[in-house]
C-alpha cells in the first residue's frame, strides 16, 4: 500500500514540467549524451577543413589570426569536455553500486551535457575564415649608432637591386666593425615598411663565425614558425611558393642555401601559377665568400670620410671638453684620424676618452698611438684589436676580468652572468644577492657605457664580433699564448681530438660547445682552474676517473647537458668554489659532493623531480654561500637552521609548512610555494629575511586553502610573481605600503585560477611589463577604482611600462575599467575566450607612433564600444 501511494505521488508530481526535466535527466542520460556527440559532428569538420587548409605548402609557416585559432582551440576544447562526459558515463553509470549514486552521477552528467551543448551550438554557428596575420618585424637591437650619408646611400642602392628582377642574390662586404650588419639591420627595417615592398616573408637570421648548417637551419625554420626540428623539404615547401628575401648576417664562409630550404633565387617553379620573388641578402668579410655565393650584385662598405668620421666620434666624447680649447679640438682630431673612419673603432675609443678632461690624457693617448706605428688597415685585423685595446686598457682591474668573463660566456641575463662572476670570484664581499646584483648592474653599465658590450630587448648581454675577438686576443696575452683561454665550438662532433686534450694541460680555462662525448683523460691537467660546457644536449655521461685528472678546478658548469648523474670522482675536486648543473637531467646530489670543503655557489636549477636533498650533505658544506635548487628541490628544517648561519642567497621549494616558517630567517632568492594543504593566509615578509631583500621570484601554486596575501613589510626586490591554481584566493591585503613602492622592481604577473575580482593594485607598477590573467571566473572589471578616487589615480600615468596584456578565459569580463586607461608602452593585447567584454576604455596614445596589436575573436571586436575620440583606427590592428 505504502509503494501504491508512493508510485501515485511520483506520477502526479511528473506532471510538473520542472520535475519532468529534473526526472529526465536521470533516465534519459544516453539520450542527451548521444545529441552532444552529434550536434559535436560539424564543428569537428569545420576545424579539420580549417587544419587542411593550414596544412597546405603554401601555408605553412604563416600563422592563422586569433579568429581562427580561437575555433579551433573551442573545438578541441569541447571535444575533450565530451569525450570526459561519456567516459565518466561508462564508467560510472553502469558499475555496480547503490542506486541512488546512479542516480546521481546521471544528472549531474545530463546537466553538464546540458550546458555543453549550448556552447557547442554557439560554436556550430561560427564561420571563421581562414586568414593568417602577416608577419610583422621583429625588434632588432641596434648596437652601433651610425651616421652620415654613406649608410642612406647603400640601403638605397640594396632597395634598387632588390626591386630588380634579374638581381637575386646581393653580397653586402667589408672589414670587421665597418657596419655592414647595421646596414642589414637597417633594410630589415625599411623592407617592413611599404606593405613589405612586395615580399610576404622577410627574414633576418644573425650567423656567426662557426655556426653550422644545422643551427642556421634552426633559426630559419623558428622565425617561419616551423617546428625547430623542420627539415630542409620542409622549409623548402613554405618558401617556394612564397615571394621571401633572407637577409643572413655575418657569414665567414660559402653557405649551401639548398642545404638550408632556401630555393635558389630567382628559382622558378613551373607548377606555381605564378612565379614568386626570391630573395637573398648576405654581409660577410670577405669579397671571395661573395665570388663562393654566386652573388650577382655587390656592395662594399667602406670605412667614413673624416667629415662624417669626426660626427661620429664627437657623439661619444665629452664635447664640450674637446671644444673648450683650439688644442684640445685638434688633439681629438688626430686621434680620431688614427681610428682610420672604422666606426666601431669611432665609438670604442670615443666612449674611452669621454672621462678625459686634461690635454695631458689626450696627449698620451695619441703619443701611444703615434709610438704603436698603428693604423687601420683593411684585412689586417690585429691593427684594429691594437687600437680597440685602448678602451679595455682605461678599465680598472677587477672590471677588465669581468669584461672577459662576459665575452667568453655572452648571451646570458644578468642573473646568470652574475652567477658566472661569483663562481669566478669576480664579485665578493657582499652581504646578500641584491648587493652584487646592485654591483653587477654598475659594472656592466660602465662596460655598456664604453661601447664593449650592448643588451638585447630581452636584457641578455651581447657584444659586436669583434669585440669579441679583441677579448679572445688580449685572454691569450695578445696572441702570444693562444692556448691559455680555450673557446671552441664541435657541432656535435662525436669526440674531442687528442690534439685538443693535450692542450688542456696549458690552459686556465676551457669553454666547450656542442660536445657528444668527452675525452678520457690521460694526463693531469693541473693548469686548468675553470670548464664550461655549454650547448651541449647531446652529452650524456661524464667518464669515470675524468675530474680526477682535473684537481684543480675551481669552477665547473655542466648546464644544459643531458647528464643524468655526477660521477663518484666529482668527489676528487676538492678546491672546486662554484658548481653549476642546471637545465641537466640530475635527479639527485649525489653524497660525494659532501668532500667539495670549499664549494662556495651550487646552482641546481630546474633539475626534474630533484626533491629532498640527502640529510647533512648541505649543513656539512661550511664555505656555501648561494644554493639554488629551485623549483623541485628543498633541505630539511633542521639543515636549514645550520644554513642561515653563513648563506648569502638560496631558492627552493616549499615543501611543508615547517621550511615556510623558517623562510623568514632565510635569504631567500626564489621560492616555489606548492601543495601547502593547511595554509589559508600568506604574509609576504615571512618569506625571506627582511634585512637582505633578494627574493626576486615567487611562484605560488595549488594550495587548496589560501584564501589571502598579505603584502607587508620593506619594499620587495620581486621580479616575477606567479600565482597558479590557487581556487580559494580572494584577497591581497596591503598594510602600510602601496603597491608601485612595494613591488617596485616587478616586470611579469602571471595569475591563473583564483577567485581574485579586482587587479586596481597593478596600475601604477612602475617596472610592470608583461601580465597575464587567465581562468578567473569571478572577474567582472579587472581595474576597478572608487568613483571618489577616480581624478587621484588618473593624476599618474598608468602601466608606464608595460607591453604586453593577455586575458584569457574570464567569463564574466565586461570591462577592462571604469575610467581611461593609459598604456604608453603596449604593443599588444590578447583577449580570448572573454565573451561578455564591452569596452577597453584605452586612452589615445602619448605617441602618435604607438600601434597595439589586438588578438581577439572577431565577434568579439565586432561588439566592442568604443570612444572615437580616444582610439584612432590607424593605432590598433585586429588580428
Amino acid at each position: 500500500m505504502d509503494l501504491w501511494k508512493c508510485l501515485t505521488c511520483c506520477c502526479s508530481c511528473s506532471q510538473n514540467p520542472v520535475t519532468r526535466e529534473d526526472m529526465s535527466y536521470v533516465f534519459c542520460t544516453k539520450e542527451k549524451l548521444d545529441r552532444l556527440e552529434t550536434a559535436m559532428r560539424m564543428p569537428k569538420a569545420k576545424k579539420h577543413d580549417i587544419e587542411t587548409r593550414l596544412d597546405l605548402p603554401e601555408n605553412r609557416g604563416r600563422q592563422p589570426t586569433s579568429e581562427v585559432q580561437c575555433f579551433i582551440d573551442m573545438v578541441s576544447e569541447n571535444d575533450d569536455k565530451v569525450k570526459q562526459l561519456l567516459g565518466e558515463y561508462d564508467e560510472g553509470c553502469c558499475a555496480r553500486g547503490p542506486c541512488c549514486l546512479n542516480c546521481f552521477a546521471r544528472y549531474r552528467i545530463s546537466r553538464d551535457a546540458v550546458k555543453l551543448l549550448e556552447e557547442i551550438m554557439h560554436i556550430e554557428k561560427k564561420e571563421p575564415q581562414v586568414s593568417f596575420i602577416e608577419q610583422q618585424p621583429q625588434p632588432v637591437t641596434e648596437s652601433h649608432k651610425i651616421v652620415g650619408e654613406k649608410i642612406k646611400s647603400n640601403c638605397d642602392i640594396a632597395l634598387k637591386y632588390l626591386a630588380n628582377e634579374t638581381v637575386g642574390m646581393i653580397g653586402i662586404w667589408g672589414m670587421g666593425g665597418v657596419g655592414k650588419s647595421e646596414l642589414l639591420k637597417k633594410i630589415n627595417r625599411l623592407l617592413h615598411t611599404d606593405a613589405n615592398k612586395g615580399f610576404r616573408l622577410v627574414l633576418l637570421i644573425e650567423a656567426s663565425k662557426d655556426m653550422q648548417v644545422e643551427e642556421l637551419r634552426k633559426m630559419i625554420a623558428t622565425r617561419l614558425r616551423l617546428e625547430p626540428s623542420a627539415t630542409k623539404e620542409d622549409i623548402s615547401k613554405v618558401l617556394r611558393l612564397n615571394d621571401f628575401v633572407l637577409l643572413l648576417d655575418n657569414i665567414w664562409e660559402a653557405v649551401d642555401l639548398a642545404n638550408l630550404g632556401i630555393p635558389h633565387p630567382n628559382y622558378s617553379d613551373n607548377n606555381s601559377i605564378k612565379q614568386c620573388k626570391h630573395k637573398v641578402i648576405f654581409t660577410t668579410r670577405s669579397e671571395d665568400v661573395c665570388a663562393q655565393m654566386g652573388a650577382r650584385k655587390l656592395i662594399k662598405v667602406e670605412c667614413l670620410e673624416s667629415d662624417e668620421a669626426w660626427d661620429l666620434f664627437k657623439d661619444n666624447v665629452n664635447l664640450d671638453v674637446i671644444e673648450s680649447d683650439k688644442n684640445f679640438k685638434e688633439i681629438a682630431w688626430q686621434v680620431m684620424k688614427k681610428c682610420g673612419g672604422l666606426p666601431l673603432a669611432l665609438q670604442v675609443i670615443g666612449k674611452a676618452m669621454s672621462n678625459r678632461k686634461t690635454l695631458s690624457e689626450w696627449n698620451f693617448i695619441l703619443t701611444s698611438l703615434k709610438n704603436s706605428n698603428i693604423k687601420v688597415v683593411p684585412d689586417v685585423q690585429i691593427s684594429l684589436l691594437q687600437i680597440l685595446k685602448y678602451s679595455y686598457d682605461d678599465l680598472p682591474d677587477n672590471i677588465k676580468k669581468c669584461f672577459l668573463a662576459t665575452c667568453m660566456l655572452q648571451g646570458l641575463s644578468i642573473y646568470e652572468l652574475l652567477e658566472c662572476w661569483m663562481g669566478l670570484g669576480l664579485i665578493e664581499d657582499f652581504d646578500n644577492l641584491e648587493e652584487a646584483y646592485d654591483k653587477a648592474k654598475f659594472i656592466l653599465k660602465i662596460l655598456e657605457a664604453s661601447c664593449l658590450l650592448y643588451f638585447s630587448h630581452d636584457t641578455h648581454v651581447h657584444l659586436h664580433d669583434v669585440i669579441y675577438e679583441m677579448a679572445l686576443w688580449i685572454a691569450s696575452d695578445c696572441g702570444m699564448n693562444s692556448n691559455r683561454w680555450i673557446v671552441k665550438k664541435y657541432n656535435g662532433s662525436a669526440k674531442i681530438s687528442t690534439n685538443d686534450t693535450e692542450n688542456w694541460r696549458l690552459a686556465n680555462q676551457v669553454i666547450i660547445d656542442g660536445i657528444k662525448l668527452l675525452p678520457i683523460l690521460a694526463h693531469q691537467c693541473s693548469n686548468l682552474l675553470c670548464l664550461t660546457i655549454q650547448h651541449s644536449s647531446q652529452l650524456k655521461k661524464i667518464p669515470e676517473g675524468f675530474f680526477g685528472q682535473l684537481k684543480n678546478l675551481t669552477y665547473l658548469d655542466l648546464s644544459c647537458t643531458s647528464i643524468s648523474k655526477l660521477p663518484e670522482d666529482i668527489g676528487c675536486l676538492t678546491n672546486l668554489q662554484h658548481l653549476n648543473i642546471s637545465y641537466t637531467k640530475i635527479s639527485s646530489l649525489p653524497k660525494e659532493l659532501a668532500n667539495l670543503e670549499n664549494l662556495q655557489n651550487l646552482i641546481c636549477n630546474n633539475l626534474t623531480g630533484l626533491g629532498k636533498v640527502e640529510e647533512g650533505l648541505m649543513s656539512g658544506l661550511h664555505k656555501l654561500k648561494v644554493i639554488n635548487l629551485y623549483p623541485t628541490g628543498w633541505v630539511e628544517p633542521k639543515e636549514l637552521k645550520i644554513l642561515k648561519k653563513h648563506i648569502k642567497a638560496i631558492g627552493m621549494c616549499v615543501a611543508s609548512q615547517e621550511v615556510l616558517q623558517q623562510l623568514s630567517c632565510l635569504p631567500t632568492t626564489q621560492l616555489y610555494i606548492e601543495h601547502l594543504d593547511d595554509l589559508s593566509s600568506l604574509s609576504f615578509d615571512t618569506l625571506s629575511c627582511q634585512t637582505h631583500r633578494s627574493l626576486h621570484q615567487l611562484y605560488i601554486k595549488s594550495c587548496p586553502q589560501l584564501k589571502e596575501l598579505v603584502m607587508n613589510g620593506r619594499e620587495t626586490h620581486l621580479n616575477n610573481l606567479i600565482i597558479n591554481d590557487v581556487k580559494q584566493l580572494q584577497n591581497i591585503i596591503w598594510i602600510d605600503i602601496s603597491p608601485p613602492n612595494f613591488f617596485h622592481m616587478l616586470k611579469t604577473i602571471s595569475i591563473t585560477k583564483c577567485k581574485l575580482t579586482n587587479f586596481a593594485w597593478v596600475l601604477h607598477l612602475p617596472c610592470l611589463v608583461y601580465l597575464l590573467i587567465k581562468h578567473c571566473a569571478e572577474i567582472e572589471m579587472l581595474f576597478y577604482v572608487e568613483e571618489g578616487e577616480i581624478q587621484q589615480v588618473s593624476e599618474r600615468p598608468t602601466f608606464p611600462c608595460l607591453e604586453v596584456l593577455e586575458l584569457s578565459m574570464l567569463p564574466k569580463l565586461v570591462s577592462i575599467s571604469n575610467f581611461a586607461l593609459d598604456f604608453p608602452r603596449l604593443s599588444r593585447l590578447s583577449v580570448i575566450q572573454c565573451r561578455s567584454l564591452k569596452k577597453l576604455w584605452l586612452k589615445p596614445p602619448i605617441d602618435s607612433s604607438q600601434r597595439i596589436e589586438i588578438w581577439c575573436d572577431r565577434e568579439l571586436w565586432e561588439g566592442l564600444e568604443w570612444d572615437d575620440s580616444a582610439i584612432p583606427s590607424q593605432r590598433l590592428r585586429c588580428e
